[in-house]
């Protein structure tokens, strides 16, 4: 986000009395001092691989009348097994463009001291989307053998970065470093429990530099956000002593105000066309109501415009994007705002992270972390996400919320409009707004070997969300596909006798209408015999379900993406002549409170009531976050759900 709204008169600001500096070349990166190979300790004997070294520079010089950046990486690793060997045998190495590499190079160090140096006509481009990769493969990889490259290009301008200096491997040693004109200060934060930085002059440079020892390698883990929990370090440019040692740089307040230049100024002739497709639409007469206002134009516009994102000018004119119905990000972020300011709707930008990736932080002005666009209604206290086709007032990504935004909070200072940053966080929706519930009644067929299910899944909340967009945005023969799909959740079969959808169009997520899948399966894949006992798996009936059997200590806090109930409620009608032998495998519970209160929890249990058998099934989690030391309750409750899932009732002969 930040990069569109940089502005060249600040980069001259930064740059201005460069000229008076002499220019320096960047530092050209060495190999390592050693030529052989280094026995690992003991700790590390179970590892695939382990880095010796992660070395990372970012290295902005005054050439000529600019500012430019260039950016290192240098690491070497020690190979430790065959998984090792298949993780490195090729190396990617992101780059902008060719001609912005200055430096590459790697080789591999064998047991025996031989090296292999990789030539430089084996190093191959790869592009993925919109990204190129120096892309080549390791020579002679063995057990023990060492791999070593760096690599050292000319980088886009910024001033914001992120280092993350931790993934699957350890890493023995790793340093970060910022080198700058001394003028130039920059700030850096650790996150997840990283060193601080030091800061030194030399000569006429600034060194900022982190070091991290003995990073432990982490793996993914079920219920967690992998990304966010990594080692890793921020940093920005913060002030310009050639030019005044207090004023800071990049603050909140400061991406505010870009932000409603951007997307609350607008022309007089944008505004005119906008008025224009207003009255066309009618939404005049809606003024004094916000929601419907809010949830009209919404699906107006993501129904009948296309965005993408390009970075095409037209894109982002409101005349030719209302003519044209092509807008970017930047473009419908500006038609939401003008609508809204034309039928007098209070409502705030908001710029975000994601939980799982990065995120805001109030004490670090990072903008690199603002990549997603929200909007607010004060009144309303609810959000929309402009550039998010498959969500609806008042539902944005998930990963979004419960973390900080910055919310630009227009202000009037004179006859001058502009705002300030107020950093606030985005509150979701409660638990019981999204739901994934089923209601299914079981019987057995005349033949005794088929279960007839006619099972409602009825979804509402993000647990809709797929599904409903899914629906609208698919042609027939994927709907068919879905359906079948659908019909097997639950059942294992795809013989269905009939099915209907109730509340699959997008403008049902307004006010939380279900969507129904009402369906009914002859599921011979329920039923089994034992001599003769007939064996019912009802477990089955609220589908396939995660477990957590974790070998290694838990890492990280967990993290369920959104609060959600599962409820679900089986009726079985027991066949003449037979009696449930085993119904008290049905009654389960784990549920965890906080003063009285349930955070999260499973509980099943029946009733008999004649021949018929109710099951009552009951699955929550209230928070989006719960600690590590909750781990263990957590993985007892999602254990329990598929403890459910495994039982069989058995019918036996009275």
């Amino acid at each position: 986000m930040y990069k569109s709204l940089q502005p060249l008169l600040l980069l001259l600001l930064l740059v201005g009395s460069a000229q008076s500096f002499a220019q320096t070349g960047i530092e050209r990166e060495q190999w390592s001092s050693s030529n052989t190979v280094q026995r690992p300790d003991e700790k590390y004997k179970n590892e695939s691989a382990i880095v010796l070294f992660d070395s990372r520079r970012t290295e902005y010089i005054d050439e000529k009348d600019q500012l430019v950046a260039f950016k290192t990486l240098h690491r070497r690793i020690h190979i430790m097994d065959d998984k090792g060997i298949e993780r490195y045998n090729k190396v990617y190495l992101p780059v902008s463009s060719n001609k912005e590499i200055v430096d590459i190079m790697a080789r591999t160090i064998l047991p025996d001291g031989k090296i292999i140096t990789v030539d430089s006509k084996n190093i191959r481009d790869l592009k993925e989307g919109e990204q190129l990769y120096k892309i080549f493969a390791m020579e002679g990889l063995v057990k023990g053998c060492e791999v070593e490259f760096y690599y050292t290009y000319r980088s886009d301008m910024a001033f914001f970065g992120r280092e993350v200096i931790q993934n699957n491997y350890p890493v023995k040693e790793c340093q970060v470093t910022i080198v700058a004109p001394a003028r130039l200060i920059f700030e850096t934060k650790g996150y997840n429990q990283v060193s601080p930085a030091t800061d030194t002059i030399i000569n006429t440079k600034r060194f900022v530099t982190v070091r991290q020892s003995d990073i432990p390698g982490v793996d993914d883990e079920k219920y967690a956000s992998y990304s966010s929990n990594l080692k890793r370090v921020e940093y920005k440019l913060s002030y310009n002593a050639s030019r005044n040692k207090t004023e800071r740089l990049f603050t909140w307040n400061e991406l505010a105000k870009r932000v409603h230049s951007i997307y609350a100024n607008h022309t007089d002739k944008e505004l005119k066309r906008v008025n224009d497709l207003i009255n066309d639409q009618g939404w005049a007469k809606l003024k004094g109501n916000d929601y419907t206002i809010v949830t009209t134009v919404e699906h107006y516009l993501k129904t009948n415009l296309s965005i993408g994102e390009n970075n095409d000018e037209a894109a982002e004119n409101l005349e030719q994007v209302i003519k044209t119905k092509i807008s970017n990000h930047r473009g419908i972020n500006r038609l939401f705002g003008a609508i809204f300011k034309q039928l007098n709707v209070d409502h705030e930008f908001v710029l975000c992270g994601s939980r799982d990736k990065f995120s805001v932080d109030r004490s670090f002005e990072n903008w690199n972390n603002c990549d997603n666009q929200v909007i607010y209604f004060p009144k309303l206290k609810k959000y929309i996400a402009p550039t998010e086709g498959e969500m609806r007032y008042p539902l944005i990504d998930p990963q979004w919320t419960g973390s900080l935004g910055v919310f630009c909070k227009s202000t009037t200072i004179g006859n001058f409009n502009t705002a300030i940053a107020e950093i606030r966080n985005i509150r979701g929706e409660d638990h019981q707004y999204s739901g994934s519930n089923i209601e299914a009644k079981l019987k057995l067929d005349a033949t005794m070997d088929t279960l007839v299910v006619q099972s409602k899944q009825v979804y509402t909340g993000y647990s809709a969300v797929f599904y409903r967009a899914s629906f609208y945005f698919s042609q027939a023969e994927q709907q068919q596909a879905l359906i079948k799909d659908m019909a097997k959740f639950g059942t294992k079969s795809e013989r269905i006798i009939n099915s209907k959808i109730e509340n699959k169009e997008m403008e049902s997520i307004n006010e939380n209408k279900p969507f129904i899948f009402d369906v009914t399966v002859n599921a011979s894949e329920l039923v089994d015999r034992a001599g003769d006992k007939i064996l019912v798996k009802i477990g089955e009936i609220i589908g396939q379900q995660s477990e957590m059997y974790q070998e290694k200590p838990r890492q990280f806090d967990i993290d369920v993406v959104y609060p959600h109930v599962l409820l679900r409620n089986i009726e079985f009608i027991i066949p003449d002549g037979y009696t449930i032998k085993n119904a008290g495998d049905l009654n389960i519970s784990k549920v965890v409170k906080d003063n009285g209160q349930v955070t999260m929890g499973f509980e099943s249990s029946y009733k008999l009531e004649g021949n018929i058998l109710r099951v009552t099934v009951m699955e929550q989690y209230c928070n989006i976050f719960y600690p590590l030391s909750q781990y263990e309750d957590f993985k007892k409750i999602i254990n329990a759900s598929a403890d459910f899932n495994k039982v069989t009732l058995v019918l036996q002969p009275k």
